[in-house]
This record gives structure tokens, sequence and C-alpha cells, in this order.
């Protein structure tokens, strides 16, 4: 388990628009807090905490803990 930090931005700035992924992340919150901080692009500037695992799988049951695997339902 991996974590890494997804850099947003608002590039549009109009009322209804909102931070969006650009397509990078950094892999240290420090990095990510010193982006919120300095900006640079858009118009409002955050980031997002994401785990990342090998498989879909893990990362489903480690996202809903409760959930059961679609095979286990089935049975």
């Amino acid at each position: 388990m991996k974590e890494i930090y997804v850099l947003l931005a608002d590039g549009d700035g109009t009322m209804r628009s909102s931070d969006e992924p650009f397509g990078v992340a950094v892999t240290s919150e420090e990095e990510a807090k010193q982006y919120v901080e300095k900006g640079g692009v858009g118009y409002s500037h955050s980031y997002a905490k994401v785990v990342v695992f090998a498989t879909a799988s893990e990362a489903v049951s480690f996202a809903f803990p409760t959930k059961k695997e679609q095979s286990d339902a089935q049975d």
C-alpha cells in the first residue's frame, strides 16, 4: 500500500467550478501542502490523498471493508 497526493486546481474560476485533478501527483504530503500554499496554476488549489493498491479488488475491500466480494455474494 502506497499513498500519493493528487494535486487539484480550479482552472475555470467560475461560481460552479471546483478543483479538479490535472494529471499529476506527489509522494509527500509536505509537497502537496506547499503546492496549496504557493499555487501557481488556476484560481484555487487543493490536493487529495490517494491510497494505491495493486488490484481493484484490494482497493475496493479497503474502501468498503463490509462489502463482500462479488463471488462471495453469489454463493
